[in-house]
């Protein structure tokens, strides 16, 4: 399996939800089925928990069990070697830096189709057309719908025409909204989920490529 120091993984906090954010993380070490990684502080119960991790095997992206053994509450760039010299995920400013020591379970399998995962694709700087704004921010996604902010009013349930990219062209369809939430300045965050086979086919596979560059993304050197 090729999981080595500085892998990039991601964990699924809640393996009971339909939809649930992942945790980026950074491989510190590895020794047999025993993980140590670097990731943003966290908010699921830590000891013997179960978790999904999720990860890049080659062209693959793979999902395995693991189970959190213990949680070293510290800032890993402060702490002694080996750590010192490596680099550091690119955390938010606000945010804390956690070593998380993780026990793999099983065999990873593939997680190309998975639907109950999305990932944060702001970095990304992706933008989608939504109603009548052709540049919206794609903030994340999943295989059947994604989040995109836009300074447009929308009713929950409403449908909204989109055009997202496709593999050889961009690919016009609707979606239903299902979230709405009014942020600063008079812009909204919308949820959606995305409506007949085309538009489906397109947003798994633009899921499946942004996935992939965050996942390459996600190590970056802090000056």
């Amino acid at each position: 399996m090729s999981l080595k120091d500085n892998s990039i993984i991601y964990l699924q906090r809640d393996v009971s939800s339909i939809r649930t954010d992942l945790l980026p993380g950074r491989v510190l070490w590895t020794n047999g089925n025993w993980v140590a990684a670097e990731l943003d502080v966290v908010t699921f119960p830590y000891a013997g928990k179960k978790v999904v991790m999720l990860f890049e095997d080659g062209r693959r992206f793979v999902m395995q069990d693991a189970r959190v053994e213990g949680v070293i509450d510290c800032e890993v760039a402060d702490a002694p070697p080996p750590y010192e010299d490596l680099p550091r995920m690119d955390f938010d400013e606000d945010s804390r830096s956690v070593s998380v020591v993780l026990e793999r379970i099983g065999e990873p399998s593939s997680a190309e189709s998975r639907e109950c995962f999305r990932v944060r694709t702001s970095a990304l700087n992706v933008s989608v057309e939504f109603g009548s704004c052709s540049e919206c921010e794609l903030t994340d996604i999943s295989q059947t719908g994604f989040a995109v902010l836009s300074e447009e009013f929308f009713e929950l349930h409403s449908v909204v025409d989109v055009t997202l990219p496709g593999e050889d062209s961009v690919v016009d369809g609707h979606v239903k909204i299902l979230s709405v939430r009014q942020l600063r300045d008079a812009w909204y965050r919308y949820g959606v989920a995305v409506l007949g086979r085309g538009l489906q086919n397109a947003c798994k596979s633009l899921a499946n490529e942004l996935q992939r560059q965050v996942l390459r993304r996600s190590l970056s050197v802090r000056a």
